[in-house]
């Protein structure tokens, strides 16, 4: 008989499996229909428990399939081009804008419109910069809307913002005019006004492109670097520690309760206390949805090194995952912050109850080598996402990695308590600022070097298959090694008894 925690292990695992087929290979909307009801058929028929219990992840999966086929078809090339065309009304932004070279990069959502054609899907506007747009705000306005098309075969442009529930473009609107200000675009702009604070103080407390880098650790996003340092970051097999994730948020999570304890906390409290410290830092950078489910993530991934419990923190981390998907299940495929995230935690969560044991005592060094086994850990569940993501392979990454690892979470923490103290007070950020500085120029400085090493780069394309086998056996060897030390604590045990 399964336990309710295997169950529930099972139905998560069900529907991410479903997500994933109905992402990856689109079956028919018929035949997840046609398995659904035979399931329930089955479980009405032969009403027994084992059986039961047996169909409800097959339910999940069939739901998961459903999810994803569904959500694919309402952003079907066919379909959204019969929505192309003018289109005239009333519109939220519903992202903070982003500040681009010609133009300001706005998400806009129609609430209203003057013809019977109103777009249900969000539309992608590259607004006129002297236009003061904010989260929040009404604008009235004309455009034509396009469909999202793809310039290069290797990007699915179209469906990457698919899964922000982006289904137009509009390169140019007319009759624009920003409508005053109701309560909902008020409290809006609030909520983003300490980002905007903490931006514009990292930005005069360090100089650039450290301060760049400081906003893609902190933030999240390479857009802040130089073309040129972003393409060494790729080539050294680091873009993915400027992007914020899971990781980085575990990292952050143990530096809180460092600090926590340092200032008098009990262990539990100063749990609390990161968690705490968490929340407001996703509020800190705007709380958008990449940070968000970082943010889910890293605390599961947080869970899992300070309880080494497997099991719970995999349960945890997957319900976390299935959550996420039901609310868009085209993250599973399309999102790489999300894969990144996931990976990077599962990764974590997976070297926790080792680590615990094979660092059990005190020495000279532990962090260190605490980070860099938990770096190579992560390498071996990001790196082959990021070869079949990026089509290129860093022999060097590894290196790389370990080297500058441990430094991201002083560099986290020495940039934010600049731009911190500049807010305070600006000259109160020198010291910080400096110690700050070394950190992030030791980053930027290894990842230029390293990306000029001879074959720094090697082109290398994996299919689904390849990424298939890999994490199964991956996860193959979790499982046997895990037993493996099961094994031996049971015997121990029973020669104590003995």
């Amino acid at each position: 008989m399964l336990r309710k925690d295997q169950v529930f292990l099972l139905v998560c695992l069900g529907y991410i499996g479903g997500v994933f087929a109905g992402s990856f290979f689109m079956p028919p909307e018929w035949l997840a229909w046609g398995m659904a009801a035979l399931l329930a058929a089955v479980a009405t028929v032969f009403p027994r428990k084992n059986l039961f219990i047996g169909a409800v992840p097959l339910a999940a999966f069939m739901l998961g399939v459903w999810g994803a086929t569904d959500t694919l078809a309402r952003f079907q090339a066919e379909r959204i081009s019969k929505g192309e065309g003018e289109v005239t009304g009333v519109a939220r932004v519903v992202n903070d804008p982003e500040d681009k070279e010609r133009y300001q990069e706005v998400i806009v959502k129609m609430l209203s419109c003057a013809s019977d054609r109103c777009p249900q899907e969000k539309i992608l506007w590259q607004a006129p910069r002297i236009a003061p747009l904010a989260f929040g705000a009404r604008v009235s306005l004309s455009c034509a809307l396009e469909a999202p098309k793809n310039f290069d075969p290797a990007f699915d442009y179209r469906m990457f913002l698919a899964k922000d529930d982006i289904g137009y473009v509009c390169r140019q609107a007319s009759q624009v005019e920003v409508l005053p200000e109701d309560t909902q675009a008020r409290i809006s702009r609030l909520f983003f006004v300490p980002k905007r604070a903490f931006e514009t103080a990292l930005g005069r407390s360090l100089p650039q492109p450290e301060a760049g880098l400081a906003a893609g650790l902190i933030i999240g996003g390479s857009d802040r670097l130089p073309e040129t340092l972003q393409q060494s970051f790729i080539s050294a097999g680091l873009s993915h520690i400027v992007a914020i994730s899971g990781y980085n948020i575990a990292l952050i999570a143990q530096g809180l309760v460092l600090a926590g304890i340092g200032i008098g906390l009990w262990r539990r409290q100063a749990l609390w206390f990161a968690a705490g410290g968490i929340i407001l830092f996703i509020i800190l950078v705007g709380a958008p949805a990449s940070a968000a489910r970082a943010g889910i993530m890293g605390l599961c991934a947080f869970a899992a090194l300070f309880s080494g419990r497997l099991s719970r923190s995999v349960n945890l981390l997957l319900f976390a995952a299935t959550g996420m998907l039901f609310f868009q299940p085209l993250l599973l495929r399309y999102d790489i912050g999300f894969q990144l995230s996931f990976l990077a935690t599962l990764g974590i969560i997976a070297a926790a109850p080792y680590m615990a044991r094979l660092l059990s005592k005190e020495f000279f060094g532990k962090s260190f080598v605490e980070i860099a086994l938990l770096t190579l850990a992560v390498e071996l569940f990001v790196v082959p996402l990021l070869i079949y993501q990026f089509h290129i392979f860093s022999p060097y990454a590894l290196l790389a990695n370990i080297l500058l690892l441990p430094l991201v979470p002083y560099a986290m923490g020495t940039a934010f308590i600049s731009a911190l103290a500049f807010v305070i007070w600006p000259g109160l950020h020198l010291l910080p600022a400096g110690v700050a500085y070394l950190f992030l120029r030791s980053i930027t400085f290894v990842a230029e070097q390293v990306s000029v090493f001879p074959g720094a780069t090697v082109e290398l394309s994996i299919g689904v298959p390849a990424l298939i086998l890999w994490y199964a056996l991956l996860f193959s060897g979790i499982v046997m090694t895990r037993n493996h030390f099961h094994r031996r604590y049971v015997q121990l045990k029973t020669k104590d008894i003995s």
